[in-house]
């Protein structure tokens, strides 16, 4: 793809319009002008397993010479605002508007067509009976009326719900609005339920000339909702129906989705089967003479946004890498005194760079307004980052490569170019724990790791073997909990495995240590920071108390623990979500007073020849303390 014809990320902002971050994929070859293709996103954690793949349908559609943009709604994604703010239902449908305005504005396309999934389906419908300029629509699980939507959400929820550990003495009821929400770990708000349990499709009143064609997708299987087929067709649109596969797995979690090419392939062929030319022009028919929508509406490469009264600006990146580029967003403060430190923060395995529940953009701006420059980041083949993304399908090995840590260096590299350090501090989820690691093993910029839930810090191919070994999974093992297949593949790897923990052992022996120990020491003789946070009965964090390293507080006086009360990997209930919030602020404020102080070295401290600090923060009193108490919870 030549350079022209790359994706390019940009905000659209208006008067009243909330800034929207949308995704521009410019027609890749030549031809005569094509409809211009909206793509609205479902709701919360099916927007997050679908992100890849609603990419992917962009490039696929740009291929077939339809410029194409890709929008996150007000309040979600990387655009601007909470999903906490009032009126999201409202500001959802005005964005839908005010994108397809501007496409048809700007696209050189051949008028706008849009697809919509789940909640984006329904949206774009309301949106066309606002005035939205879209000729036809591709609508896949879209319900006729939006109190099915929500009571879909509220039995997801609830079986998330009865999975997880409350966090001890906070009800679950206390976490958030009457009437809200929390599925997937993404927030409706009990406005936004109440607005979207009103929404009726079959009592819209779509103006004359919209919406002229539309296709329903069937979702594995299962038809589309008759009463909207029934009134699409009583308003005299032309509706077609095709049997699509493939939505299931498009909502896999973002590692193990996967994107229906097919069902890219036979909505190109349905918006080729008529040309524009075929239907007359619409009439400019919109309900009480609403100015016509892309009205003083532009897009611009930056934004600037309150948070907690304090400007901040947000600007998307790119960084040139030998494979293509990486992608980020970059939030910085607009005013005041800028700390001398910058964070990055870490995708969680293929999740994109907005982070679980939307929690890298929360602290990215909260952080920002803090004074701290912080980037969220995609690398090479998740989120918007080029690359083949596939390769992390069901295959966590893909995640935890040398290659990824290079790229999280490079991002560090762009940051220093913008001169945002000169000291980092990287955080990180999961996979994103074990680059924030090794990251500041290899470089002396980073400062700080901040690591959440890790799964390990060096990979073993026989690790996964050997957990599911330990008593409590055996303990499954013998209750019938273990697939047979499993079970049968574990017989096979058992002798492999205790031969090289053995060998492991004895290698660490000979050379003073294990590999983490040597580890830990170099980062305590650099004098950085490292953080353990772990929700519930972590693997690693199991394994770190059995190895005794949480009793080596006088050892690493730079290695800190906290817990975060749940039981839950990716820290979906809104409760986690807030403990965690809290615990990586107390992370970084220690961090910005060390860097204010130059930088204490934790090693002279260990040998006596510094001072402890005043206030004696839990790093000055040792690692094994603060398990110690934690555990106590």
């Amino acid at each position: 793809m030549n350079k022209q014809a790359q994706a390019r990320a940009v905000y659209l902002r208006g008067p009243s319009l909330e800034p929207v971050f949308c995704v521009l994929h410019p027609p890749t070859v030549q031809g005569p002008p094509r409809r211009a293709v909206l793509i609205c996103p479902p709701f919360g954690w099916e927007e997050t397993c679908s992100y890849r793949a609603r990419r992917d349908w962009a490039e696929h559609l740009a291929a077939a010479g339809h410029p194409a943009l890709r929008i996150d709604l007000p309040g979600s994604g990387d655009s601007a605002g909470s999903a906490r703010d009032p009126g999201r239902a409202a500001a959802w449908t005005q964005a839908i508007v005010a994108a397809s305005g501007w496409l048809a504005d700007n696209a050189e396309g051949a008028g706008v067509a849009a697809i919509g999934i789940g909640l984006g389906g329904l949206l774009l419908c309301q949106a066309a009976a606002e005035g939205a300029p879209i000729d036809e629509a591709v609508l896949w699980a879209v319900p006729a009326r939006g109190r099915t939507l929500v009571r879909e959400l509220s039995t997801f929820a609830r079986m998330e719900a009865s999975k997880w550990a409350a966090a001890e003495g906070e009800p679950e009821s206390t976490a958030i609005d009457e009437g809200a929400i929390s599925a997937g770990g993404f927030l409706l708000s009990g406005q936004s339920t109440r607005d979207l349990q009103e929404i009726d499709l079959t009592k819209l009143e779509i103006p004359a000339g919209r919406m002229r064609r539309v296709l329903l997708l069937e979702r594995d299987g299962i038809a589309p909702d008759q009463r909207l087929r029934a009134h699409l067709e009583g308003r005299d649109a032309h509706v077609s129906v095709l049997p699509a596969q493939g939505y299931g797995v498009m909502m896999m979690p973002p590692h193990e989705a996967d994107s229906p090419a097919a069902v890219f392939a036979q909505t190109c062929a349905w918006l080729a089967q008529n040309s524009p030319s075929d239907h007359a022009a619409p009439a400019d028919n919109r309900p009480g003479g609403a100015p016509k929508p892309g009205e003083q509406i532009e897009a611009v490469e930056r934004i600037e946004v309150s948070f907690g009264g304090v400007l901040i600006r947000e600007t998307p990146i790119t960084i040139e890498q030998p494979f293509g580029r990486l992608f980020g967003v970059l939030v910085e403060p607009c005013e005041g005194p800028r700390a001398a430190l910058a964070a990055l923060l870490l995708n969680a395995g293929a999740h994109r760079r907005i982070g679980q529940g939307r929690m890298w953009v929360t602290a990215a701006r909260r952080w920002a307004a803090r004074g701290v420059p912080t980037l969220r980041l995609d690398l090479e083949g998740i989120g918007d980052a080029e690359g083949d993304g596939s390769r992390f399908n069901r295959n966590a090995r893909a995640l935890y490569t040398s290659e990824l840590v290079d790229q999280t260096l490079a991002a560090v590299d762009a940051m220093d170019a913008r001169e945002l350090g000169p000291c980092y501090m990287l955080a990180g989820l999961c996979s994103g724990a074990y680059w924030a690691f090794h990251a500041a093993l290899r470089d002396e910029r980073v400062s700080a790791a901040l690591m959440l839930n890790p799964q390990t810090l060096f990979w073993d191919a026989s690790l996964s073997t050997a957990r599911v070994l330990r008593r409590g999974s055996r303990k499954k093992l013998l209750r019938g909990e273990v697939p047979l297949g499993r079970v049968l593949k574990l017989a096979v790897r058992i002798p492999i495995v205790l031969l090289r923990r053995a060998h492991t052992r004895l290698l660490a022996r000979a050379r003073g240590g294990s590999e983490l120990d040597r580890a830990l020491d170099r980062l305590r003789d650099a004098g950085k920071q490292v953080r353990f946070m772990f929700s519930g009965p972590e693997p690693l964090r199991e394994e770190l108390e059995r190895e005794g390293r949480d009793q080596n507080g006088e050892r690493w006086p730079n290695v800190g623990f906290d817990f975060i009360p749940g039981d839950d990997h990716i820290l979906r209930a809104p409760q986690s979500q807030r403990l965690t919030h809290d615990a990586l602020d107390r992370a970084l404020e220690r961090e910005l007073r060390r860097s204010a102080s130059g930088g204490e070295d934790p090693a002279r401290r260990a040998r006596g020849d510094l001072p402890a600090a005043s206030g004696g923060s839990d790093d000055q009193h040792g690692a094994g303390r603060v398990v110690r108490d934690l555990v106590g919870h």
